[in-house]
C-alpha cells in the first residue's frame, strides 16, 4: 500500500500545486467542477484516484489550466494510476512505433563506390580523444566499402558514438553488410522496467530499415558491469584489414591491422555470437510468402496494429483467387500463400478472437481506391467496390459475435506509418511487417522476450487512452462508413 500511496503522490502535489496557484478554495472548485468536495480532498492527500479521466477535465477547467499545464496534470495521473516504469515504458514503445515510421524512408543518395582513403598506418595505432576515434573510425569503415562484399562487425551498445557513425554509412550504403552484437540488461524485471532494452530495439530498427544489411545479436549481462572502470576496451569493431578497439568512455582506441590479430579477433567475435541470440529474426520479401517465417497463431486472441485494417480476418478464397493475376510472378505463391494463411488467421469461424487498431484515413484509403497494402503493386486487381462492401459487412458482423473488436486510431495523437504493421500472437510473440522502399515486404520476428512483453503489454494498454477512439465509437464510425458504401 505503501508503494501505491507514493505513486499517487506525483498526482496529488500537481494538483495540489494548480489549486494553490489558481487561489480557489477547495469548495468552490467542487461547486464549480461538480466533482465532491471529500474525494477531491481525498486526491490530494494520496488517498484516492480518479478512475475516469473526465475528472481532470473538469478540474482543468475550472482551474483555467493552459494545455500544457492539463498535459503535465494528466501525465502525473497517469504515472500515479499505473506505476512509473509501466508509464514510461508504454510511452516508449509508442515513441518507438512513430519514430520506427520515420526511418522508412527513401534515402536521399545512395553510396555503391568508394574510392579507397589511403589510410597508411602502423600495424599497432593506438588513438586519443572521442573525436579522433569518431574521424578514424569514418576512414576504416570506408576503407572496408571499397573492398568486395563489405562487412562490418561490430560490439558495439546503442549509446556508443561509434554506433551513430556506423549508422550514418548504413543509410546510405546498400552493398554494406552489419553483424551486430548487443548486451541487453539482465538486471531489469522486464513487466514493470524494460526502457533500456528497448531503447537496444529502437536502434536496431534505424538499422534494419536503412539501407544495408542489418543482422542484430543479443546476450544478456549487467549493463552496469559493462560499463564499469575495469572493462577497458570493451568495444570492438572489424573489418577485412582492420580491427578498432575502443575504450568505455570512447577516448581511447587500439587499430591493430596484422593478419593475425584481425584473425584473433574475427575468432573472439564469432565465439561470442554463438552464444546469441538474433533480436529478431529478418525474413526478406522472398520469404515474406513463406508461410514458414511467419509465427504460429497459437493463442485464441491475437492484436494487430497497422495503418489500414487487416483484411485478412475477413476475405475468403474466391475473392483472391479472382484479383489475383495468375500470370504475375508471384501470383502462385501468393495464392498458396494466401489459401493456407487464410485458414489461421480468419475470423469467420469464430474461433479465433481480434483486437485491432487501425487509422480511418487507412479504412477511407481502402474504401475510396481498393488497394491492398498487404499485396505487392502489380500482383492483383483492385478490389471491386462489391467485394470492398462485403468485407466491410464482414467486419460488422465479427464485431457483433464478438470475434472482432476495432479501434481506431486518433491519428493526431498517435503517428502511424502506412509502411508498418504489428501483428501480436501471445505475450512473448510480435511479428512486424514492413514495406520498405528498397528491401519491398519484410517481416520481423521480435524474440527477445522482455522487448515481446512490452509491445503486448502496450497493445493491452491502448484501448484504454485517448490516443483512440472508444469501442463504441469505432463501431459508429465504421457503420457510418458502411453506409455510406452501400448508399454510394
Amino acid at each position: 500500500m505503501k508503494g501505491c500511496c507514493c505513486n499517487m503522490s506525483v498526482f496529488s502535489e500537481k494538483l495540489q500545486e494548480y489549486i494553490q496557484k489558481s487561489n480557489m478554495k477547495i469548495a468552490a472548485l467542487s461547486k464549480l467542477s461538480g466533482v465532491e468536495r471529500s474525494f477531491i480532498q481525498k486526491m490530494l492527500t494520496g488517498e484516492r484516484i480518479p478512475g475516469d479521466p473526465a475528472v481532470l477535465q473538469q478540474l482543468s477547467e475550472v482551474l483555467m489550466l493552459t494545455p500544457s499545464q492539463h498535459r503535465i496534470l494528466s501525465e502525473a495521473y497517469a504515472i500515479s494510476k499505473m506505476g512509473e516504469p509501466t508509464y514510461y515504458r508504454r510511452v516508449l514503445v509508442k515513441r518507438l512505433i512513430e519514430e520506427s515510421g520515420s526511418f522508412i524512408q527513401q534515402p536521399p543518395v545512395l553510396r555503391s563506390h568508394f574510392s579507397p582513403p589511403g589510410f597508411q598506418r602502423p600495424d599497432v595505432l593506438p588513438l586519443t580523444g572521442k573525436a579522433a576515434v569518431a574521424d578514424t573510425l569514418r576512414l576504416l569503415i570506408e576503407e572496408e566499402l571499397g573492398t568486395e562484399a563489405p562487412c562490418i562487425k561490430a560490439v558495439l551498445q546503442p549509446e556508443c558514438t561509434a554506433t551513430d557513425v556506423l549508422l550514418q554509412y548504413a543509410r546510405t550504403c546498400p552493398l554494406l553488410s552489419i553483424e551486430h552484437i548487443v548486451c541487453f540488461d539482465s538486471e531489469l524485471q522486464y513487466q514493470k522496467e524494460n526502457k533500456y532494452n528497448l531503447h537496444c530495439l529502437q536502434r536496431a530498427l534505424s538499422f534494419l530499415f536503412s539501407s544495408c544489411h542489418y543482422s542484430p545479436y543479443f546476450y544478456y549481462e549487467s549493463i552496469s558491469a559493462k560499463s564499469g572502470k575495469t572493462a577497458l576496451f570493451p568495444w570492438i569493431l572489424l573489418g577485412k584489414g582492420w580491427a578498432l578497439t575502443i575504450s568505455q568512455d570512447e577516448e581511447r582506441a587500439l587499430i591493430v591491422s596484422t593478419p593475425d590479430a584481425i584473425s584473433l579477433y574475427t575468432g573472439l567475435f564469432e565465439e561470442i555470437r554463438t552464444e546469441c541470440l538474433p533480436v529478431l529474426e529478418h525474413n526478406a520479401r522472398q520469404h515474406y510468402w513463406n508461410l514458414e517465417s511467419w509465427a504460429p497463431l497459437r493463442q485464441e486472441m491475437t492484436y494487430s496494429l497497422q495503418f489500414e485494417p487487416c483484411l485478412g480476418f475477413f476475405f475468403t478464397m474466391d475473392m483472391a483467387k479472382k484479383q489475383i493475376y495468375r500470370d504475375h510472378a508471384q501470383g502462385e505463391v501468393l495464392l498458396s500463400f494466401l489459401e493456407q494463411r487464410q485458414k489461421q488467421i480468419t475470423l469467420l469461424e469464430g474461433t479465433r478472437k481480434n483486437t485491432s487498431f487501425f487509422a480511418p484515413e487507412g479504412l477511407d484509403r481502402f474504401l475510396e481506391t481498393g488497394l491492398v497494402a498487404e499485396l505487392p503493386e502489380g500482383s492483383y486487381a483492385p478490389l471491386p467496390k462489391a467485394y470492398r462492401a462485403e468485407l466491410l459487412r464482414r467486419m460488422m458482423v465479427c464485431i457483433q459475435n464478438g470475434s472482432y473488436t476495432p479501434y481506431l486510431i486518433k491519428t493526431a495523437k498517435f503517428r502511424l506509418s502506412d509502411k508498418l504493421g504489428f501483428l501480436s500472437t501471445g505475450s512473448q510473440q510480435v511479428t512486424c511487417t514492413c514495406l520498405h522502399p528498397l528491401h519491398g515486404f519484410t517481416t520481423l520476428q521480435l524474440h527477445e522476450k522482455s522487448v515481446a512483453y512490452s509491445f503486448c503489454d502496450f497493445f493491452e494498454y491502448l484501448r484504454e487512452t485517448g490516443l483512440v477512439y472508444s469501442k463504441e465509437e469505432s463501431e459508429s464510425l465504421l457503420r457510418s462508413r458502411l453506409k455510406q458504401v452501400f448508399n454510394g
